[in-house]
């Protein structure tokens, strides 16, 4: 098999620290160039993992280099810049999440790759795993009968300290909180099992954090269910779990939503529980690989990762929460919402 070779913009972030060791030793896929500012270590991500070339100018890259997928590692806030980029090429495009940092920005790229051929997939990486097909299929084969609440966290203790972490606490660049960092997984996760809700109600507040709302929650009312999901950046201890209860049954599994994958899941009906165990997979990797088989070897049994428009609907999720939270009512998820 002809492994896929990648360009990667912007690797010395989240990519040297997540994308670029998991995909070390691919079956189906290297990172042959990388592309970023600081020369130095460049120069170490490609002595570290054996990669050919690297640039600090991205066109140049991108001109210059042999490769089939190019995958956008920058922050939120440059996406749309490097996916005009990205779309000279004719190439396969993986872009880091979320698709911009704000729902009217991700509207203006829905624009751009509207009549784009090739693939595209925001990586959000919760999907890339088997406990996320067994729930997916637990859910519509009615085991459980059908979906009366959920529930679902993400928190974490944000390092302000962190280089990363100067351009989320500035609301113009990161997005005004939260759930345009860690929390967008969850919402993507929900979208992906229950598509778009009805109508959407949220509460944001700060808990030390003052330019951005470092705690959120999200209420997604279906016809005839509601999802309840909580983001922080300010939790030291969090659960990040996610619960599931139907009419006949339920899907509960402490410690399911974060950067590794899960563990656990229970299913509990009139039967009896039962455990379903999995081995760690690096989600990180499981993302890319997915989106290769299914895109470029025709595996259509690979999960095709998070589309455009679920993308930017997860945006419009999150636009619409803190809407709420400032006139406090809840907003419906229709299509009238992008004419004002």
């Amino acid at each position: 098999m002809k492994k896929i070779k990648i360009a990667v913009v912007s690797a010395t972030g989240t990519a040297y620290k997540r994308t670029i060791p998991a995909l070390k030793d691919s079956d189906v896929c290297e990172v042959v160039s990388v592309q970023g500012r600081n020369k130095a270590k460049l120069q170490k991500i490609c002595d570290e993992y054996g990669i050919k070339s690297a640039y600090t100018d991205e066109k140049e890259m991108l001109t210059n280099e042999d490769y089939d997928l190019i995958y956008i590692a920058n922050p939120p806030f440059m996406h749309y810049t490097s996916i005009v980029e990205a779309t000279k090429t004719e190439k396969a495009i993986i872009c880091e999440k979320p698709l911009d940092n704000n729902y009217k920005n991700a509207l203006r790229i829905k624009a751009l790759l509207k009549e784009y051929p090739h693939p595209f997939m925001v990586a959000h990486h919760l999907r890339h795993q088997k406990a996320y097909d067994d729930i997916k299929t637990i859910i519509t084969t009615g085991k459980i009968g059908n979906v009366v609440e959920t529930y679902s966290q993400w928190g974490f203790k944000l390092n302000t300290s962190a280089s990363n972490a100067l351009w989320k606490l500035e609301p113009s660049l990161g997005g005004e909180g939260t759930f345009s960092d860690n929390g967008i997984h969850i919402i993507d996760f929900i979208i992906g099992l229950f598509g778009v809700p009805m109508e959407v109600f949220g509460h944001c507040y700060s808990m030390g954090l003052p330019k951005i709302f470092d705690t959120e929650v999200a209420m997604l009312c279906y016809k005839n269910k509601t999802v309840t999901l909580s983001a922080s950046q300010n939790t030291a201890f969090p659960g990040n779990g996610l619960f599931i209860y139907g009419t006949d049954g339920s899907i509960e599994s402490y410690g399911a939503i974060g950067e590794k994958s899960i563990k656990t899941i229970t299913l509990t009906t009139s039967q009896g529980k039962q455990v379903f165990e999995y081995p760690q997979t690096n989600l990180y990797g499981a993302e890319v690989e997915n989106f290769i088989k299914h895109y470029f070897f025709g595996d259509k049994t690979a999960n095709s990762g998070t589309n455009l428009q679920e993308a930017v609907d997860s945006l419009k999720i999150i636009e619409l929460l803190r809407e709420a939270n400032r006139n406090k009512k809840a907003y419906m998820f229709n299509n009238e919402y992008e004419k004002n």
